[in-house]
C-alpha cells in the first residue's frame, strides 16, 4: 500500500514536468498558438522569443519549442497591465519595458522575476512619454510620443538623436533616420529611402510596380552572422492594398533575400515585427479565429533568394 501511495505522489509531482516537457511548438511560419492577447514581442540574443500579454504574463519560447510563462509582478503604480506597457526589449538577464505614462525604463529579473524596477528617464530636466524601447550594447534607445528617439545609457544619461530617427540602431551603434514624405507640385513624393546618421543615404528601397509608392521604411537591424541590414518595406497605393515586405541586404547593397509578410491584425502592437538574433524575423498576429484571446507568434526565415524565382504572396 505504501508503495503504491508513493508511485502515486511521485506520479504526481512529475506532472507539471511533464506537461511543461510536452508543451513544445516549433516556431516556424505556420506560428505557435499562445492563449492571450498580445502586447509586444522580443528576441533575446540567446534565440529564446518573448510575449507580453494583457493579463501580465511574460510567455518565454525557448529555441527548442518549450513555453513557459512568467507573471509580471504589479506594483502600487501598477495595478493593471490593460493599459500598461506599450514595448518591450529582452536580453538574456532581463526584461525591459516601457510605457507612456512612465518617464521610465522598467526592469524584469528573468531569472528572479519578483519585482519591477525602475530607471527614471528625463530630457532636459523633463519627463518624456515614451512609446517604443529597444536594447542596444551600451544601453537603449526610447521613442517617445513626440516623435523623439533617444539614447540611454545604464546610468540613465539621456542623449537626443537626430530628427527622424529610427527606435533600432545601427551595427556602429549609429543612427538610421527616416526621410519623411514631402508635398512637390501639388503632390505628395515618397522618398524610399533611409539615411545614416551622418546625413549619408543608407539604403533606398526597390521601387514598386505604379501604382503603389513605397510608404513607409522600417529598420530591423543588423544581421551580424551573415552581415546584412535587415528592413521592413510597406507599399500601397490606397489605405486597402497595403503589402509588407521584408529585404535583407548584403555588404555591397544587393538585396541577398526577400520575403512577402501578411500585416498584423493586432492594432495595438507599436512594433508587429522584429528582427530575431539568428537573422529571421518574428512576427504577431491575432488567431484568426480568435483574435481577442489568442495569438499566433510566426517565425520566417529570410533564406538567400533566386533572383531568376517569382516570390510567394504569403498565406496569411
Amino acid at each position: 500500500m505504501r508503495k503504491l501511495l508513493l508511485s502515486t505522489l511521485f506520479a504526481f509531482l512529475m506532472a507539471p514536468a511533464l506537461m511543461a516537457a510536452d508543451n513544445k511548438q516549433v516556431l516556424n511560419e505556420a506560428g505557435v498558438s499562445l492563449t492571450g492577447y498580445c502586447k509586444a514581442i522580443a528576441s533575446a540574443p540567446d534565440g529564446t522569443a518573448y510575449v507580453l500579454m494583457k493579463d501580465s504574463r511574460l510567455v518565454r519560447i525557448d529555441v527548442d519549442g518549450s513555453i513557459s510563462e512568467i507573471k509580471i509582478p504589479l506594483n502600487k503604480e501598477i495595478k493593471s497591465m490593460d493599459d500598461y506597457f506599450c514595448d518591450m526589449a529582452v536580453d538574456t538577464k532581463a526584461a525591459y519595458f516601457c510605457d507612456y505614462n512612465d518617464s521610465a525604463i522598467v526592469f524584469l529579473d528573468l531569472n528572479n522575476p519578483k519585482e519591477l524596477k525602475n530607471l527614471a528617464v528625463k530630457y532636459d530636466g523633463k519627463e518624456i512619454n515614451p512609446m517604443m524601447i529597444s536594447k542596444t550594447m551600451e544601453g537603449w534607445t526610447l521613442s517617445d510620443a513626440e516623435q523623439r528617439t533617444f539614447k540611454v545609457d545604464k546610468s540613465g544619461n539621456v542623449t537626443l538623436l537626430p530628427a527622424n530617427s529610427q527606435i533600432v540602431l545601427d551595427k556602429s551603434e549609429k543612427a538610421v533616420v527616416s526621410v519623411i514624405p514631402y508635398e512637390e507640385n501639388e503632390k505628395t513624393v515618397w522618398p524610399g529611402k533611409l539615411l545614416s546618421e551622418d546625413n549619408s543615404v543608407k539604403w533606398v528601397a526597390p521601387a514598386p510596380q505604379q501604382p503603389q509608392n513605397v510608404m513607409n521604411i522600417e529598420y530591423l537591424g543588423y544581421d551580424s552572422d551573415r552581415s546584412r541590414d535587415v528592413y521592413l518595406v510597406s507599399t500601397a497605393s490606397g489605405d486597402c492594398d497595403t503589402k509588407f515586405t521584408v529585404y535583407a541586404i548584403d555588404g555591397q547593397g544587393e538585396v541577398a533575400s526577400k520575403k512577402v509578410i501578411p500585416l498584423s491584425n493586432i492594432e495595438t502592437l507599436m512594433r508587429f515585427c522584429k528582427l530575431s538574433s539568428d537573422g529571421a524575423v518574428l512576427a504577431a498576429y491575432g488567431d484568426p479565429n480568435d483574435p481577442e484571446n489568442k495569438v499566433l507568434l510566426k517565425r520566417f526565415e529570410l533564406e538567400t533568394i533566386n533572383k531568376d524565382a517569382p516570390q510567394a504572396e504569403p498565406k496569411g
